[in-house]
């Protein structure tokens, strides 16, 4: 599958991917097919997506500024490192902001953790916000590359268990369109992460 072009400042996008560690990227990338594939299975327009395929490409740009000793390590993180980790969405939001990439981009950024019900995620929201279609997407699709890829602190879960996960939280982590759209989608979901 192609991703969708898009125009951007390419200095902005080169600074931003440039500063990622090569799986942060690779799963980028992986979150970025994904995405596109569920938001032209929606019918989302050229327009929406285009900005899917750069929000999503982008959505962990934040970890860029997070120290490498603690997104690298290979044990459990501690809780105040969590807490660093936490902060890449506020981090990216910011960097999108510097640069200008757009407010709807800016906001898959900083809402790629926001819960569907607005109830949960990462800092950064002070009040119940529900993320947009296109933040949705891109939360289901990191959750789900996520899951079924090797980290540092643990083996990669099978895609039944992943599925398994989006079912369970279902209108409240994550929008049930969107989970609907990769349940019956299956096999053309896990093509795309094979690549």
């Amino acid at each position: 599958m192609d991703i969708v072009d898009f125009e951007v400042n390419a200095s902005a996008l080169a600074g931003a991917l440039a500063g990622l560690d090569r799986n942060t990227y690779r799963h980028s990338q992986r979150v970025q097919r994904l995405a596109v594939m569920i938001g032209k299975i929606m019918g989302l327009t050229q327009g929406e997506l285009t900005t899917l395929s750069l929000g999503s490409l982008l959505h962990d740009v934040g970890k860029k500024y997070v120290p490498r000793e603690i997104l690298l390590k290979e044990t459990t993180l501690a809780q105040e490192e969590w807490e660093v980790i936490e902060l890449h969405p506020v981090y990216g939001w910011e960097y999108a902001n510097a640069v200008n990439l757009g407010q709807v981009t800016q906001e898959i950024i900083l809402h790629h953790h926001l819960w569907f019900d607005g109830q949960g995620g990462y800092p950064g929201h002070e009040e119940p916000v529900c993320p947009s279609l296109l933040a949705q997407i891109t939360t289901v699709a990191d959750v789900v590359d996520a899951m079924t890829q090797d980290r540092p602190y643990r083996r990669a879960l099978s895609v039944e268990t992943s599925l398994d996960y989006l079912q369970e939280k279902s209108g409240s982590q994550f929008g049930p369109d969107v989970v609907e759209i990769v349940i019956q989608n299956l096999a053309e979901i896990v093509s795309v992460m094979n690549v």
